[in-house]
C-alpha cells in the first residue's frame, strides 16, 4: 500500500501548500483518492508528482467541508469516471460559529450531482477498502486492511481521534491499528493553532494512542496546529510524524 500526500497545509519547494489535506492511494493494485484540497492546485501537485488522477477508480470525501471538497471540481476535469463516496448530509450547509460558511461549494454540488455517490453506513471501496461513518453527521473514515494491522486515514478527526479508532477496534476485533492519518482538529478559530485546547487534553490524546490503543505510528498535520503538535511530539516521539505535502507512506498489503 503506497500513500502519497498530494495537499496539505505546509510543503517543500517546487510543491503547493494550502489549508486543505489531499491523500492518493495504490492499494492491491487498484487506486483512490480521498479528498482533493480547496482548490485545483492538487493537480498541480500530482503532476509534479508523477501521480495519474485520471486513473483514480474511485475516490471518497471524509466530509463536507470546502478544503477537502472543492478540489474535486478539478479532479472531474481531468478524470471522467471515478465516483465520490461521501456521506448524505454533505450536502447540508456548514457554517464556524454560525456565521463563516465551510461546507461544500453548492454550485459544485449541482453541476457534479451525478459524480457523486451519496450513501450512509459502512460501505467498501475495494475488498480491504472500508468506508465508516462516525458520530459526525458528515464525516467518515478511510480503513485499509494490511499485513500489519489497520491504517486509518480520518482528515480532520471531528469526533474525536480516540473515540474514532476506538470504535474501529470494535468493528473490527483482533486487528491493531498499524497508522493513523489525518488531522486531529487541534487549532483554533481559522487556523490559528496558539488558540487550541489545553495542554493536558493532548497529552491526555497521546496517552490514549501509545498506552490504550497502542497506535503503530501516527501522521498528522492540516488542523492539528504547531503547538499541539509539538506537545505530541513530546509525547510520542518517533511514533509521530509531520504530513506535508509530497510525503510517501508505504505499508504491506
Amino acid at each position: 500500500m503506497k500513500i502519497t500526500v498530494l495537499m496539505e497545509n505546509s510543503a517543500p519547494e517546487g510543491l503547493i501548500a494550502e489549508h486543505g489535506l489531499s491523500f492518493h492511494l495504490e492499494y492491491r493494485g487498484g487506486r483512490y483518492l480521498l479528498d482533493a484540497g480547496e482548490c485545483g492546485a492538487v493537480l498541480y501537485n500530482a503532476y509534479k508528482l508523477g501521480v495519474d488522477l485520471a486513473g483514480v477508480e474511485k475516490a471518497a470525501l471524509s466530509h463536507g467541508h470546502y478544503d477537502h471538497a472543492d478540489g474535486f471540481n478539478a479532479f472531474f476535469a481531468v478524470n471522467s469516471a471515478a465516483s465520490v463516496h461521501a456521506r448524505p448530509r454533505i450536502v447540508e450547509p456548514e457554517y464556524w460559529e454560525e456565521t463563516e460558511y465551510i461546507g461544500v461549494n453548492s454550485g459544485m454540488l449541482c453541476r457534479h450531482e451525478n459524480r457523486f455517490d451519496l450513501a450512509d453506513g459502512p460501505r467498501d471501496l475495494a475488498d480491504g477498502l472500508h468506508l465508516i461513518p462516525d458520530r459526525v453527521k458528515h464525516e467518515q473514515s478511510l480503513v485499509a486492511e494490511t499485513a500489519e494491522g489497520l491504517v486509518v486515514l480520518n482528515s480532520c478527526c471531528h469526533a474525536g481521534v480516540v473515540k474514532i479508532l476506538t470504535q474501529l477496534t470494535e468493528q473490527f476485533p483482533g486487528q491493531p491499528i498499524r497508522a493513523v492519518l489525518g488531522g486531529f482538529h487541534l487549532m483554533g478559530r481559522g487556523g490559528v493553532s496558539t488558540l487550541g485546547p489545553a495542554p493536558e487534553r493532548v497529552r491526555a490524546i497521546a496517552a490514549a494512542l501509545r498506552d490504550e490503543l497502542k497506535v503503530g505510528e501516527i501522521y498528522t498535520g492540516h488542523c492539528t496546529g504547531s503547538p499541539a503538535y509539538a506537545i505530541l511530539k513530546e509525547e510520542l516521539g518517533d511514533r509521530l510524524h509531520h504530513l506535508t505535502t509530497g510525503a510517501v507512506y508505504e505499508f504491506a498489503d
